[in-house]
């Protein structure tokens, strides 16, 4: 059964593919009995010392045993396409992966990446598994996702440049693909006034955390006084560990409820940690159970203890919003559910993204091809969503040590223009621009209307 059509395709290695990935593992194998990954101690390091590890071994095999590279797919990335609604594609370089089943007598399968014109490297002698056997086969080498297999060669994917014979999916074919996407975006560069109203709104989320901050910090330390208490109810040698944590609407206006959870750190058996427990009575604060381990926490009024928690925990302000700023508000429409809600993404008030070393308002719009969307912040500049869409992607691949695409010249282009504008605007002295429909797009190739 072809999985022709599918992203990737699983086959059962034999043969001559099943040796080479044995003479693989075992030059992986004696690599590393010559390295240690292990350099500073820490995660980044950790995995720079693989990526190095893997390099020098490439290197080697390139010269001695070029023959294992090719019968395990090593020299034969496949060009994936990635493009999703209001974005530029983006293409990656991505090679096929060797796992080990975990039995006494281990199999060797390998998932090998399909192109973007449907074609794909095929090990030689192996068996390709159909979408049943591909299914199962997963659930024996991850158990669902509960087990982090690893490949036995890790070749890291790397961005290039789109291929132009490229067929990019229309709109309607994207709409159906992500069909969870329920709304578009706008989106706009904060500017002038604009930007002073983030500036304001995170000066004042800055004093929320720092008051926040101190409360915390008091509940711990009376509840520290407590400890003994609690450890005399435990196994000789155990400790526990306190954390106060806080809920909140992101749409702002609602005060913040603080959360107290107590629990075992597993120090004589692992399977105990972070098993909760009952917390003791304080003399600061009184608890209401919320589940989970968890405590709602409020002070008491009837010691001197408690109300000196009173007094921090009144001084919280009250959540920080953009929605108190008027001049933010838009006229747009979307589709609004309770997650939403609670996250503050709204059709009337933007979230506020740092990307690409710019401040940006995004908006949720419903109908991006409503002719009565005539909003724009205060000397906001207008930004297409291609644009942010593919800062951010970038943000997450430097994050995950994956080499991002270049940059295509259609987004240069933008990002020249948005430049221009910001450096040629003089805002200070000058009135505010007049508010410009989103269509008014500073790259006319790319859809007016996703903004």
């Amino acid at each position: 059964m072809s999985q022709a059509n599918k992203n990737t395709i699983l086959y059962h290695l034999k043969g001559s593919s099943l040796e080479a990935a044995k003479r693989l593992q075992d030059e992986v194998t004696q690599e590393l009995r010559n390295t240690s990954v292990l350099k500073k101690g820490n995660f980044e390091s950790t995995q720079d010392g693989w990526l190095e590890t893997f390099q020098i071994l490439l290197a080697r095999l390139e010269q001695d045993a070029h023959e294992i590279l090719e019968l395990t797919g090593l020299k034969s990335p496949a060009i994936r396409v990635y493009r999703e609604l209001q974005t530029l594609p983006r293409a990656y370089a991505e090679y096929p992966q060797i796992f080990i089943s975990p039995e006494k007598d281990a199999s060797y399968f390998m998932y090998v990446p399909v192109d973007y014109k449907g074609k794909h490297f095929i090990p030689k002698n192996s068996v390709e598994m159909d979408s049943q056997q591909t299914e199962n086969i997963g659930n024996l080498l991850f158990a669902g996702g509960w087990l982090g297999n690893a490949p036995i060669f890790h070749m890291n994917k790397y961005g290039v440049e789109t291929p132009t014979d490229y067929q990019s999916p229309s709109d309607t074919d994207l709409r159906q693909a992500f069909t969870y996407a329920q709304n578009g975006k706008i989106c706009f560069i904060a500017f002038g006034r604009s930007l002073e109203i983030v500036s304001d709104y995170k000066v004042c989320t800055e004093k929320w955390r720092q008051h926040l901050e101190t409360a915390k910090d008091v509940i711990i330390a009376e509840t520290i006084k407590t400890k003994v208490d609690i450890l005399c109810l435990l196994p000789l040698g155990e400790d526990i560990n306190i954390t106060v944590n806080y809920s909140y609407f992101m749409r702002g206006g609602d005060q913040t409820t603080l959360l107290l959870s107590i629990r075992r750190e597993g120090k004589n058996n692992i399977f105990d940690a972070g098993k909760p427990l009952q917390a003791l009575t304080s003399p600061a604060y009184l608890l209401t159970e919320r589940g989970g381990g968890e405590y709602i926490v409020s002070p008491r009024y009837d010691t001197p203890e408690g109300q000196a928690l009173a007094v921090l925990i009144e001084a919280i302000p009250s959540t920080p919003s953009l929605s108190v700023y008027p001049e933010l508000s838009a006229n747009y429409k979307s589709n609004i559910n309770v997650m939403s809600d609670m996250l503050g993404a709204t059709d009337v008030v933007p979230q506020v993204v740092e990307v690409g070393g710019h401040t940006v308002l995004v908006y949720n719009c419903a109908n991006l091809t409503n002719e009565d969307i005539n909003f724009c912040p205060p000397d906001a500049i207008p930004f297409p969503v291609e644009a942010y869409e593919w800062l951010r992607s970038d943000e997450g691949d430097t994050n995950l040590g994956i080499p991002h695409p270049p940059k295509p010249k259609i987004l240069t282009d933008i990002l020249a223009k948005v430049r221009a504008k910001m450096d040629g605007a003089v805002l200070k002295n000058a009135p505010s621009q007049a508010s410009p429909h989103p269509s008014q797009i500073l790259a006319p190739n790319i859809n007016p209307k996703l903004c």
